[in-house]
């Protein structure tokens, strides 16, 4: 077996460039927060820099409305659900929720005495509106409702057409975000789209595009005493250099998504505080062609000699530097969807040769590599083709644009693997693997369909609570990694956020990444 050393030679060869970019060190990676826990303080503006501006963030149901419009929106537009620090759904906008006996219905109880930014009532008349528009629109995460019931002000009931474990988790996004009927019906959804009318601890002023977005504290908030600020102002600014300088010279607080050089430097100055995303981000992986019967990934022997021939920890170590983690399923790293006996494949070489020989390539074989050409994802492959190419397997990288990329994932690629660099928004890890790790999603066109785990995971969309979708989720992960190995996950891609140490309880980067605390933030001395 070759030593650990030698791997670090072999990444020094093939990534010696990625080195010199990403020198952080594993005592820097700790998620630091502000201590001691000091009494609020009212008033100020928070001003928060991103890249990329929102498509739309007054009305879910209008498309695109990414993860940015969702994380700007969500200032005004509340959800009736949101997740705790452990990834589990739990009331908000609704207090209280019953599912009946026969999994056909949910009964939701709604918070009392809470008013729309226009001045009118959240109530089960404006729950009821909001949650059949979106369900009889393209959007797929309530097609399990087929009516919704008033039964009194401040209680409705879903009608089921059959039972979706993921549905309570949809109303933490996009489907559980209340807008003003009134507020639609009286401007029309293209006013709305620009214009966000809820419940929310700010009001939407105003929005220059590709500019900023301003949103200023809304008096008649449901929460007494809450918001902590004046207004909270998002700058966008699409380079990063430029977006850090702004940071470093004090025109705004918070710094989303940062790369590992800036969190460096940034690191030396001890003005700042960071956070690493809580339980969402990317898990960098690759998916072989499996579905194709030609191809040598159709082989679950190649496919496990891959997972041997790469030493993850190594690329953690070298890559980011203790910011990511090793990564050996479809689950974020301290997420409910983690399955601790999911055994994996550790580095070891010459298991991944004695692999690739009873598979029938003694000598290895050639094949190609499709990685993305933005963002941090073009920096472990050079790794990888190190990697695979100890072992026998000769890679020939192709690097691929964002729509060639996308192309690829949803038409499907032959002879070769894919960097997938699989999303996990939410933490609900049985709508992940449906959705991105199933040959009936769209990645149909590429990888394997293995009956039994295809099985499983219909049974955990259809679990009747949450220990149980928990339960099958787990015996999901373990076929796919340790049964079949249809994806090869790496370490996880973490998504850095900066703090100035005056900046207190945003809640940023401790859930999901688009679910924050905007009433709970302020700023002190």
């Amino acid at each position: 077996m070759e030593s650990r050393s030698l791997s670090k030679k072999v990444l020094l060869v093939g990534v010696a460039f990625c080195l010199a970019v990403f020198m952080l060190t594993s005592a820097q990676a700790q998620t630091k927060t502000p201590t001691p826990k000091l009494t609020p303080k009212y008033g100020g503006t928070l001003r928060i820099a991103h890249a990329v501006d929102a498509d739309t963030i007054g009305d879910p149901v209008a498309r695109p409305m990414s993860s940015t419009g969702v994380r700007i929106g969500i200032m005004a537009v509340e959800t009736l659900v949101r997740y705790d620090e452990k990834g589990i759904p739990v009331p908000w906008l609704a207090t209280d929720w019953k599912v009946s006996k026969d999994l056909l219905s949910i009964t939701m109880s709604l918070r009392k005495g809470v008013k729309f930014h226009d001045g009118t009532d959240f109530n089960a008349e404006a729950v009821k509106w909001n949650i059949d528009r979106y369900r009889t629109s393209s959007n797929p995460d309530l097609k399990a409702v087929a009516s919704v019931d008033v039964l009194d002000d401040s209680t409705v009931r879903l009608n089921l057409s059959n039972w979706s474990s993921t549905l309570l988790d949809s109303l933490t996004m996009h489907a559980g975000m209340m807008i003003s009927p009134t507020a639609y019906q009286k401007n029309g959804g293209e006013w709305c789209r620009k214009n966000a009318v809820g419940t929310g601890p700010f009001k939407f002023v105003s929005w220059q595009r590709e500019s900023g977005l301003r949103f200023e504290k809304f008096n008649g908030y449901w929460q007494k005493g809450k918001p902590y600020l004046d207004a909270i102002e998002w700058v966008i600014v699409s380079d990063m250099m430029t977006r850090t300088a702004a940071f470093k010279r004090g025109e705004v607080n918070v710094l989303l998504i940062v790369e590992p050089p800036d969190v460096k430097e940034l690191e030396k100055e001890g003005k700042y505080y960071f956070s690493t995303g809580g339980l969402s981000g990317l898990s960098m992986c690759v998916a072989g062609d499996s579905g194709h019967p030609n191809s040598p990934f159709a082989d679950v022997r190649v496919r496990q000699a891959v997972e041997h021939a790469v030493d993850k920890q190594t690329l953690v170590d070298s890559l980011t530097h203790g910011y990511g983690k090793v990564c050996n399923q479809y689950a974020y790293p301290g997420s409910w969807g983690v399955n601790p006996d999911v055994k994996g494949y550790p580095y070891d070489p010459d298991k991944a040769r004695k692999l690739l020989a009873e598979a029938g390539y003694p000598n290895g074989f050639k094949t190609k590599l499709y990685t993305p050409g933005w963002g941090n994802y073009v920096y472990p492959p050079p790794a990888i083709q190190a990697y695979l190419g100890k072992v026998g397997i000769t890679i020939e990288i192709e690097v691929v644009d964002q729509g060639r990329h996308q192309t690829l994932l949803r038409g499907g690629w032959q002879n070769g693997l894919l960097v997938q660099h699989a999303p996990m928004i939410l933490p609900d890890a049985a709508n992940n693997l449906a959705v991105n790790a199933s040959c009936k999603s769209y990645l149909k066109g590429s990888i394997m369909c293995a009956d039994d785990y295809e099985a499983v995971l219909v049974k955990a969309l259809a679990a009747p609570d949450f220990e149980t979708k928990k339960k099958l989720a787990w015996e999901a992960q373990k076929l796919l990694i340790d049964k079949y190995a249809i994806l090869n996950f790496f370490y996880t891609q973490p998504r850095m956020n900066c703090f100035y140490k005056t900046v207190h309880d945003t809640g940023i980067g401790v859930t999901i990444d688009t679910q924050w605390t905007p009433e709970d933030a302020w700023i002190g001395q």
